[in-house]
């Protein structure tokens, strides 16, 4: 059986590579032969130091998949619950967000994927916003900007 000594060792080295969610601490440590209450303990420890901690892993991530402006907002949700964070943070980390920023990101990727818009029909713009989680409102919005001269 591992002692509390080598959970708390480990769960430090698995916090010292990569920040990680509550969930998949637990995760680590579960496949790691640990149990529940050792778990428990280390993790009540991590989230009173602030090693742990959802709500600032969210935001941080959040604003990281913004500054890449390549995702929109349901590829970013989808990536903070493959993160294993909860629902109710994922919300209040997301509130924020309006439809505008989704327009940039969505007209950023368009741009820096086709280099010119001759030829490119709007059917191959809305599957490739499409297939990359974009609303059609905004989707809409983008072609709108793109093809100005047609409508």
């Amino acid at each position: 059986m591992n002692n509390d000594k080598d959970i708390w060792k480990l769960a430090l080295e698995i916090l010292g590579r990569r920040s990680q969610s509550d969930y998949e601490l637990r995760q680590k440590l579960h496949h790691k032969d640990y149990v529940a209450t050792q778990i428990d303990d280390v993790m009540n420890r991590l989230l009173t130091y602030g090693y742990v901690n959802d709500n600032k892993l969210a935001t941080h991530l959040f604003a990281k998949y913004l500054q890449i402006g390549k995702y929109s907002l349901n590829t970013i949700i989808s990536k903070l619950k493959q993160r294993g964070l909860p629902d109710d943070v994922i919300k209040n980390v997301t509130s924020s967000y309006d439809s505008e920023e989704e327009w940039r990101s969505a007209l950023k990727i368009i741009n820096n994927r086709f280099k010119s818009f001759d030829g490119i029909n709007k059917e191959k713009v809305y599957r490739f916003l499409g297939s990359r989680g974009f609303g059609v409102s905004t989707i809409q919005k983008v072609c709108q900007q793109i093809y100005a001269d047609e409508f």
